[in-house]
């Protein structure tokens, strides 16, 4: 077989796709692009600036009067956080000022007085929060699976087997599932064995929480609805910032026995903001319609990685039961120069490694292009 050239490439996917198929030596003088039309390639929101959230918080606030909380009680972030509850399946729902937050309050309420904690070894939980739960909660974390995003049901049951047996008696009280993991990029828990797992625990009266920060962009990938995946946990917590935009804030969601009166444990944890109002009117404004604009975007780039798959100069990485993450090699071609070359197109690439290896991430932004633009673009970049 008669290896792919560059511009055979080109004209090969062009004719493949239905699009005009420029050559690599076509003119790629730098081209004015509108930040709002920039398309990044990496991250999880559309890298809002001060300027962009400023205008829009205005916006919002000129469309209608938000009614201001008090510490984050009442007004715009109560009507937000019923929101989210209905929205999650859930009896209640309050705000959090961050994940880290969020994750550790939903343990520490549902294990109570069995301070056994059961957590992927990969999870944000066990390794980037410098022990909070062990100090500050006094919960022993029992990591599972290490370096893989899945343990099972026979893993738990083992748990709990050797901890009936101890000469003390320390049960589990809470196991946490977290996907996608981003430790593992991107990777999900798999979901059918989430669900033994799920069944197993309220067998044994031991409460289920989901680290779902990414949650809406592993529905987006799976068509697995938010409040289908948060039904087979007690608690769950979503980031508000990751991909809704709103520079901070998180949601934790549950059942009223587990979420009443936690805001006097947010505020003992220093976690009462003065007013949360303007994170929760942007978080609102980016939440409607998410779903469907992100899964257009995921559309978008499963026919740009397709095509670029064919590229001599690039190698295509999927992750396996991934989702918006995805690794690129570019082979033979500076990659500083191309990323140069994209920028001046508007389209932003991320750092490559010293091995040339990108992470390219699927966000809105890459609705702001299409398949065969990008494809396009990338071929001439590589020119």
């Amino acid at each position: 077989m008669q290896p792919v050239t560059r511009r055979g490439f080109v004209e090969a996917v062009g004719a493949a796709t239905g699009f005009t198929a420029l050559s690599p030596t076509d003119d790629l003088a730098t081209v004015t692009v509108a930040p709002e039309r920039t398309v990044h390639l990496s991250g999880d929101g559309v890298a809002i600036t001060p300027g962009e959230y400023t205008a829009l918080l205005d916006a919002l606030c000129r469309k209608v009067t938000p009614a201001q909380d008090t510490y984050l009680l009442g007004g715009e972030v109560e009507a937000f956080e019923r929101h989210w509850a209905q929205l999650l399946g859930k009896e209640a729902a309050v705000f959090m000022p961050s994940g880290t937050l969020a994750n550790q309050l939903a343990l520490r309420a549902l294990a109570s007085t069995r301070r056994r904690v059961i957590v992927p070894e990969m999870s944000h939980i066990y390794n980037d929060t410098g022990d909070a739960c062990q100090t500050l909660s006094a919960l022993t974390l029992i990591p599972l699976a290490p370096g893989t995003a899945t343990f099972t049901r026979a893993d738990v049951e083992a748990v709990l087997a050797r901890t009936a047996g101890g000469r003390v008696a320390t049960d589990v009280g809470a196991i946490v599932i977290e996907s996608p993991i981003r430790r593992l990029t991107g990777q999900m828990f798999d979901w059918d064995e989430a669900r033994r797992i799920s069944a197993l625990a309220r067998e044994r009266g031991i409460g289920m929480h989901l680290d779902g920060a990414r949650l809406f962009i592993a529905s987006a990938y799976t068509g697995i609805a938010p409040s289908e995946y948060a039904a087979a946990f007690d608690t769950v917590y979503v980031s508000l910032w990751k991909y809704f935009n709103c520079g901070i804030g998180s949601i934790l969601a549950g059942p009223k026995r587990v979420l009443d009166g936690m805001f006097h444990v947010r505020r003992m944890f220093g976690g009462n903001l003065a007013v949360g109002w303007p994170a929760a009117l942007v978080a609102r404004h980016y939440m409607d319609g998410f779903l469907d604009r992100l899964t257009n975007a995921v559309h978008v780039s499963e026919a740009f990685y397709g095509a670029m798959a064919r590229h001599p100069m690039v190698a295509v990485e999927r992750i396996s039961n991934g989702t918006n993450l995805a690794r690129i090699t570019i082979k033979t071609a500076d990659p500083t120069v191309v990323a140069r070359r994209l920028a001046d197109r508007g389209v932003l690439l991320p750092a490559a490694t010293a091995g040339g290896v990108i992470t390219l991430g699927v966000n809105e932004t890459w609705n702001r292009t299409t398949a065969a633009d990008l494809v396009q673009a990338f071929a001439q970049a590589l020119a």
